[in-house]
C-alpha cells in the first residue's frame, strides 16, 4: 500500500504534543481516503478498515464523555456518515463490487467536509 495511514501511536503522540484535534482527524481520514482509493487488491483493505475503526484524537480527549465531543453527532449515529463508511467498507470487502468502493469514497469525502465544517463551527464558538 503506497499511501500513509496514521497509526494509533502516531495519533497519541501528536495528541500529547497538543496538536489540533481536527487537524489530526482530518489527516487520518485523508490517509484513509487516499489509501482506499489506491488499493488494488481486497487483501489491502484490512489495515484501512482497522484505521477507520480505531479511535482518534477526539476519542483520546473526550474518552468516556462522548456526549460533549464535537464529533459525537457524526460518530455515534447509526445512520451517520462515519457508521455508513464502516458498513460500506465491510460490504466492499465481502463483495469486491466497485460500486461499493465508489460509494465509500463519496461518503469519506462527505465526512471530510463535515469535519471541516465542525472545525469551523468550533472555531467560531471559541471566538
Amino acid at each position: 500500500m503506497k499511501n500513509r495511514l496514521l497509526t494509533f501511536q502516531e495519533i497519541v503522540s501528536r495528541y500529547r504534543r497538543g496538536e489540533n484535534l481536527f487537524d489530526i482527524t482530518i489527516e487520518k481520514w485523508t490517509g484513509i481516503k487516499d489509501s482506499f482509493y489506491a488499493l488494488e487488491e481486497l487483501s489491502e483493505l484490512d489495515p484501512i478498515i482497522k484505521s477507520a475503526r480505531t479511535g482518534g484524537a477526539f476519542c483520546l480527549e473526550y474518552q468516556e464523555n462522548c456526549l460533549i465531543c464535537p464529533l459525537e453527532r457524526g460518530c455515534k449515529d447509526p445512520q451517520g456518515t462515519y457508521q455508513t463508511i464502516v458498513k460500506l467498507m465491510h460490504v466492499y470487502a465481502s463483495s469486491g463490487q466497485r460500486e461499493f468502493k465508489n460509494q465509500t469514497l463519496k461518503h469519506i469525502e462527505k465526512f471530510l467536509e463535515e469535519l471541516e465544517e465542525y472545525k469551523e463551527e468550533f472555531r467560531r464558538r471559541l471566538n
